[in-house]
């Protein structure tokens, strides 16, 4: 089991490679509710933290993305100030994602959804910003992190133009280096940063994400060495899947966070690999960490963004072991662990899938709890997750089986499918032997199973029994080849609209599996590089995940990685937009799972935010 659990990381890195942005319409569509909010009262202090550091005294700042500001900790995790809320006003954030203290004991923060970098005092007094949505010379595409060389100068990745840009104490703009390719000093979506302060020469630590390494280079961007091979992803001390953080400590030891691997891994200043946090069945502890901070004395800190809290390690010559936990689940009743699927049934009760939860949560149309089930009693937790008939292993997509009355529910860390009655009580499960990591589920009006078989880059039919009937689909880039396709659902006329993520379209079936249509960037022809398929405009799509269609046979698409949800007729013609990337009410962080109800009311999963936000046109 261990093995097969560790493989669904490498299968869907849909928290990694939905950091993106989009600037694009307002759709006119209110917000009626929203669900997920987390009361401290219970001890939670984080949702999705990220990046972190540490002044000279040794306190700890944490970029509490979701919850927009910046906490300030102890080493035990008390708390000393919190500072900043959702605005864009002077102290306001809106998800920041990098935070820094330079050489003067001032306090940077990456304030990411505002394109700009803030400067405060060591008192949280503002001092300056700079920066804007752009291109050009100071301007930002994703304002990351931040690394401080030893002239005091503010070195900050630029995740999506590929580059690092240099500033001056007052926010000048100095110089910049990087751009898009493989070769080295080049970036594929660089996010993590950390600079090796030297008499000799400061080294520059840059995750290099998309092409699987961090780069070493001098403060004018030369090259001089990596650790990981260039496009080659893996899980051994030469190899890393999409890392995402890196840091050093006093020695000169380097640590990086291997995302995807859901590992730390530390090496010595030579660069040569000393150990990982493999904590064996406990995969998903930590779950998509960001950002390591070493503390002195083999101690370090990961921020585990997917459970929403920091972990402190102790680490030895050759192992490290968890020392405690900073700031409580978000496990509550009615509060979210990365909610992905939506479903609501002929009641207008709402079902979703709280995913590092390994639950699911039943809510009738007004936001109030009605049932919960899955591991622990339904009472999730990273330790909720297991492989009998009542648990889950990260559970994505849900529908709901008019003709049986039923929920079926896609168990994709157990590849196969579980169905359910309306109160949770367990009926069956099948495709163990057909399918891997399957992430999207959906049924016809004749009861059949039509599942996207994410890891077999396939779409499987099973009969009302769960017995399989047929399957259509390989990897590929032609109509009716898949790249990890992710939810799946069905019209009126029993057409199947699939979700061909890393292609970034959709792909329209009859029931048989013929091919009628397609759309997406460059009208659903996509290109090998999944970041060549990256399109902004109407109809474009980047790494699109959930999918839903309304009683008028229109689709709607969480366009995930551009951070908004599109409308569109059956036939694939763009109609309209609802959102864009930031953290008010009516915008998105991937947005995954969506459904919607008899009454029109749409049921979004701002994923990354954890809330489920209800709009109504």
């Amino acid at each position: 089991m261990n093995q097969s659990v560790k493989r669904l990381g490498k299968i869907l890195p849909l928290i990694l490679i939905a950091f993106l942005l989009f600037s694009g319409s307002v759709s006119a569509h209110s917000v009626v509710d929203i669900w997920g909010k987390a009361n401290e009262g219970t001890g939670v202090i984080f949702n999705t933290p990220v990046a972190m550091a540490k002044d000279a005294s040794g306190n700890i700042y944490v970029s509490d993305m979701s919850n927009h500001r910046i906490v300030k900790m102890d080493q035990d995790g008390n708390i000393i100030k919190k500072f900043g809320k959702l605005g864009s006003g002077n102290g306001e954030f809106n998800t920041p994602f990098g935070v820094a203290i330079d050489n003067d004991g001032n306090i940077l923060v990456g304030d990411t959804a505002n394109n700009r970098i803030q400067k405060f005092d060591s008192n949280f007094n503002f001092i300056t910003a700079w920066g804007s949505h752009g291109s050009g010379n100071g301007q930002f595409g994703l304002a990351r992190e931040i690394a401080i060389d030893s002239q005091n100068h503010y070195h900050v990745t630029d995740e999506f133009h590929d580059r690092i840009q240099v500033f001056d104490q007052n926010g000048t703009y100095l110089y910049q280096y990087g751009s898009r390719g493989t070769a080295n000093g080049q970036f594929r979506l660089p996010q993590g940063i950390a600079i090796k302060q030297d008499a000799n020469g400061d080294k520059v630590y840059v995750v290099d994400t998309f092409n699987h390494r961090v780069q070493i280079l001098d403060v004018n961007g030369n090259y001089l060495g990596q650790i990981g091979v260039t496009g080659q992803s893996g899980d051994s001390g030469s190899r890393l899947f999409y890392p995402r953080g890196v840091n050093l400590d006093t020695n000169g030891d380097v640590y990086i966070v291997d995302t995807t691997n859901h590992k730390v891994k530390k090496y010595n200043s030579n660069h040569q690999y000393q150990y990982s946090t493999d904590l064996g069945i406990y995969y998903l502890e930590p779950s998509f960490p960001s950002q390591v901070l070493p503390l002195g004395d083999g101690y370090f800190i990961v921020s585990d963004t997917g459970n929403s809290r920091l972990i402190k390690f102790r680490g030895y010559s050759t192992y490290a072991s968890v020392q405690s936990y900073l700031g409580n689940l978000r496990n509550a009743d009615g509060v979210f662990s990365e909610p992905v699927g939506i479903a609501v049934d002929n009641n207008d009760d709402v079902y979703i899938t709280d995913t590092f939860n390994h639950r699911v949560q039943k809510f009738d149309n007004s936001g109030t709890l009605l049932n919960k089930w899955g591991g622990n009693n339904g009472d999730g937790g990273p330790s909720a997750y297991g492989i009998n008939y009542w648990q889950f292993i990260a559970p994505k997509q849900i529908t709901y089986n008019g003709k049986y009355n039923e929920m079926v529910i896609a168990d994709t860390g157990n590849s196969r499918i579980q169905v359910f009655s309306k109160n949770g009580s367990w009926l069956s499960n099948f495709g163990y032997y057909h399918l891997s990591f399957p992430m999207g589920v959906t049924t016809t009006s004749d009861g059949y199973y039509y599942v996207a078989d994410t890891g077999n880059n396939r779409v499987v039919n099973f009969n009302p029994f769960g017995v399989f009937v047929s399957s259509w689909g390989a990897e590929g880039l032609n109509n009716g080849e898949f790249r990890q396709p992710t939810f799946i659902t069905v019209d009126s006329q029993d057409n199947l609209y699939v979700v061909d993520r890393y292609n970034s379209r959709i792909q329209k079936f009859d029931k048989s599996g013929n091919f009628i249509t397609k759309w997406g960037t460059n009208g659903g022809n996509p290109q090998t590089d999944p970041l060549d398929n990256w399109g902004e405009g109407n109809g474009d799509l980047f790494l699109p995940v959930g999918i839903a269609v309304d009683q008028n046979d229109n689709v709607y698409v969480t366009d995930s990685s551009n951070n908004r949800v599109q409308k569109f007729s059956s036939n694939g013609t763009y109609l309209d937009t609802i959102g864009q990337f930031g953290g008010e009410d009516h915008n998105f962080f991937s947005p995954q799972g969506i459904a919607v109800g008899a009454n029109g009311d749409i049921y979004i999963a701002d994923t990354l935010l954890n809330r489920v936000v209800k709009f109504r046109p």
